[in-house]
């Protein structure tokens, strides 16, 4: 691992932070990331018995492991749990080329102390989901905070893990990488929900190895961050495996949120489906660059992606490139991209029906909105995102 992180940090400082002149940061600008410069990671003063208190709840501190949220974790016997930073096999710890191309995801590898590896046995039965709380408590100024965690599945493992972070305190830079390997006929749920009320940074590296016939689900919801840059790359390395990307984005003031996918079909009869929808206030800007390539070979794929973008400012932008690169003949892929307002015609249809134009307005928002929601492979975030949208929107 040390010769790991030392060439990861070598790279950092031949590449420095990225320029807009980079096609995945075109439309995001990283020079204010550059003061966040402080680690620490303690956790002796901050109170989270709130936390350990909640049931099945794997719970991290400014990226460190708490081993006390085991005592309420009704899987703990059926997991083994170590740190990242102990993996000896270079196989576990092998990130995307895309990835390793990156220069703060190489700060990410080069600075991170915290993370764990967590592997499902197999033949364990894990029925209820799985909570990860993300607890940022900030108490020193300009503080980054990186984490690598890897989780493994095992062959026929069902896992539901369902993300959140809570941000307390002051403004801060949280990089966070993940590694998900599934392995043949097993099936992950992942649900991601975004929610920083610090004008904290996110910036995340999420990567998936698909195996034979796996499931791989992954579900976003993000409704207050200032910025958060998403990376998600899904390689589908064996047949017949399936991998669906859901998310929504609802942003507002100065808020930046850039979702970046690459989905890699590197075998036959796999499938891959991705709806990014975004509602923009204000000034808020949004970025969707989505990308599959069909690698020569991967006959009889099944793939698209759909991104559609709802302005409701002037001021508000949004910014998408879906794209697609093909190798094989045999193969159903297609793409599409909308940005607009709300239809003036089907506000003035509701008014002729009695209904205000304001309420108008946000029965069409949700409306837009429930096309993604309910493509949710999760309860807990479905009830989430149809909880939230009426303060976001009265907000």
């Amino acid at each position: 691992m040390d010769q790991t992180k030392n060439h990861s940090y070598n790279v950092f400082k031949k590449l420095g932070y990225p320029s807009k002149k980079l096609e995945n940061w075109k439309f995001s600008n990283s020079n204010h990331l550059k003061s966040y410069n402080v680690i620490n990671q303690d956790q002796s003063d901050i109170d989270i018995k709130q936390y350990l208190a909640i049931e099945n709840a794997l719970c991290f501190v400014n990226g460190k492991f708490v081993k006390e949220s085991l005592n309420n974790f009704i899987y703990k016997n059926q997991i083994s749990i170590g740190k990242t930073i102990e993996v000896e096999d270079n196989k576990m710890l092998k990130m995307s080329n895309n990835f390793q191309g990156e220069s703060l995801f190489n700060l990410g590898i080069a600075k991170f102390n915290e993370g764990i590896f967590i592997e499902f046995k197999k033949g364990g039965k894990f029925d209820t989901e799985i909570k990860i709380i993300n607890v940022y408590d900030k108490k020193t100024e300009n503080m980054f905070i990186p984490v690598f965690n890897i989780f493994k599945l095992n062959k026929k493992n069902n896992i539901s893990i369902v993300e959140k972070n809570v941000n307390n305190g002051l403004d801060s830079f949280n990089l966070k990488i993940n590694k998900f390997i599934c392995s043949d006929d097993s099936t992950l749920n992942h649900t991601i929900i975004f929610n920083d009320n610090t004008k904290s940074n996110l910036l995340g590296y999420n990567y998936y190895e698909s195996g034979l016939n796996s499931i791989i689900n992954i579900d976003s919801f993000n409704y207050e961050s200032l910025f958060n840059k998403n990376f998600i790359q899904v390689d589908l390395n064996q047949a017949g495996g399936e991998t669906t990307i859901n998310t929504l984005n609802l942003t507002k003031n100065n808020e930046h949120v850039d979702n970046n996918i690459l989905i890699n079909h590197n075998s036959k009869h796999c499938t891959s489906f991705q709806n990014v929808r975004n509602i923009l206030q204000n000034k808020s800007t949004c970025v969707f660059n989505g990308k599959v390539i069909v690698a020569a070979g991967a006959q009889k794929t099944d793939s698209n992606q759909s991104n559609k973008n709802l302005l409701l400012s002037k001021e508000a932008t949004a910014y998408s490139n879906p794209q697609l690169e093909i190798y094989a003949d045999d193969v159903q892929c297609g793409h599409g991209s909308t940005t607009g307002a709300l239809d003036k015609d089907s506000i003035f249809y509701l008014q002729t029906r009695g209904i205000r134009k304001e309420q108008a307005t946000q029965i069409l928002i949700k409306a837009f909105a429930h096309e993604v929601i309910k493509q949710f492979s999760n309860d807990t975030i479905r009830n989430e995102a149809q909880a939230y949208i009426d303060k976001w929107m009265n907000g």
